[in-house]
């Protein structure tokens, strides 16, 4: 079975602090909340797939949000956290006893469409043999997490740090929920935290280490929409609403 994660326990200050709301799943764009926008979206995965959110506490008890996220996913699990973690790979951490050891997971960030046809993707790895794929974009910044590629094949992962111009979007795909847990521990165990928080690109590179395959796709920067800043939440509206090529 596909587990769908799509973890929501992030920070929203950056968005409360220039005068948004709610946080930052709940704020409205075109119309509907970010988090409909992220799920219901045409290229994505059914619905009908086994979603499982991670949210805050606080974000429940204050908006409702797993309430929110119910009506969209009827059939999902909302896994509330009642303490902060040491970022998302922990928060991932904790789904452990929901997930079946031999299940594939696709996680998702929150905070972003991309113009891929999932299914169509998930089949491509699975014919490729992969233990883990990924989507990549071009890009430099250091916001993002990167891939090196050689051969078709992803060789190193590195977070917040340009080693190509290769940008990992926020799709990981893996085959096999035992293996990643594993590696996540094994990443943890080795502390490879970055400004103090726990990441999901670094478990790559254990992959790696053991020979597994790891491949990317690689989409254009206009096929990847990201509400990383309130600036870019607007910034994809008004191309929307003037009908510019998103």
């Amino acid at each position: 079975m596909l587990n769908v994660i799509i973890p929501l326990a992030g920070s929203s200050d950056i968005f409360l602090t220039s005068g948004f709301q709610y946080p930052k799943p709940i704020i409205e764009l075109l119309g509907t909340t970010m988090i409909e926008q992220v799920v219901k979206n045409p290229m994505r995965i059914s619905v009908e797939n086994k979603f499982i959110f991670i949210i805050k506490e606080e974000d429940a008890l204050k908006y409702h949000l797993d309430n929110t996220l119910k009506l969209i996913c009827p059939n999902a699990i909302v896994l509330v956290l009642k303490n902060e973690t040491k970022g998302a790979l922990c928060s991932l951490l904790m789904t452990i006893d929901i997930v079946a050891p031999n299940d594939e997971l696709l996680i998702l960030n929150g905070d972003q469409i991309i113009d891929v046809d999932f299914d169509l993707l998930i089949k491509k790895w699975i014919n490729d043999y992969a233990s883990v794929g990924i989507v990549t974009f071009p890009s430099v910044h250091p916001r993002w997490s990167y891939a090196l590629i050689e051969n078709g094949l992803v060789v190193q992962t590195a977070e917040k740090n340009p080693i190509s111009n290769n940008a990992i979007a926020g799709y990981y795909y893996f085959k096999n929920a035992k293996d990643f847990f594993n590696y996540a521990y094994i990443s943890i165990k080795n502390d490879e935290q970055i400004l103090d928080a726990y990441y999901i690109s670094p478990v790559i590179n254990q992959y790696i280490l053991d020979n597994h395959i790891v491949k990317d796709y690689l989409i254009t920067s206009d096929k990847y929409h990201s509400f990383y800043s309130p600036q870019m939440l607007n910034e994809f509206e008004r191309k929307y609403k003037t009908n510019e090529s998103i």
